[in-house]
């Protein structure tokens, strides 16, 4: 998201020791993310800290503080994790065989997303982190970009209204995460999350 998303990429850069390899898949530091994410997930993220995380883990503190500064560390590591996840699950429709549009495939697997990994969807899109950590503000153009690539491959859309579909599209999924980010349990009520559906499925399903 380049020109059209100078909000993102404006502000103070945290001074992280975060680097890309973190998505790590072995190791003390992949254990480590795992529980974080378990806590995320389970308890929230207001009794996630690098203690808990490590009790959690089964690993000692000091090993904690190898990987993270602190619980910002935490929660930008999460967040990457998030997307990457994220998009490897968008770029997957473009292969599945189904029924739905591409377009529609793909917001299942987004409102999926935000459904059952409330928590993390919330911090992924959280303001203040993109703000502040170029890494996070990537991971979510990589996703955006799988995103992109999905809603091209829709030929019910227009060529020369592509583009500005895939924005709008994402411009929804990061509303839908101020909302939950707003709500005291971070989820979206059912009554409001059933009107969201049923207003981006008819936007999808209908975009001519």
């Amino acid at each position: 998201m380049s020109g059209e998303d100078g909000a993102l990429r404006s502000g103070d850069e945290g001074k992280s020791r975060y680097r890309y390899a973190s998505h790590e898949t072995h190791g003390l530091k992949a254990k480590a993310m795992s529980a974080a994410a378990h806590i995320l997930d389970t308890r929230g993220i207001e009794e996630l800290n690098l203690r808990a995380i490590a009790e959690k883990a089964g690993i000692g503190i000091a090993s904690m503080y190898h990987y993270f500064d602190n619980k910002e560390d935490i929660l930008l590591s999460l967040g990457v994790m998030g997307f990457e996840d994220l998009r490897r699950d968008i770029l997957g429709t473009l292969a599945d065989d189904n029924s739905l549009s591409p377009i529609g495939a793909s917001a299942a697997v987004f409102f999926r997303f935000a459904e059952t990994r409330s928590e993390l969807f919330s911090l992924m899109f959280n303001q203040r982190l993109l703000a502040r950590h170029e890494a996070l503000r990537d991971a979510e153009n990589r996703t955006f970009l799988a995103h992109e690539a999905v809603v091209y491959s829709d030929e019910r859309i227009p060529a020369l209204h592509r583009q500005g579909a895939a924005y709008a599209l994402w411009a929804l999924a990061r509303g839908m995460a101020a909302i939950m980010s707003s709500q005291p349990d971070g989820k979206l009520p059912p009554e409001l999350t059933e009107r969201l559906m049923s207003g981006a499925g008819y936007l999808i399903s209908h975009p001519d």
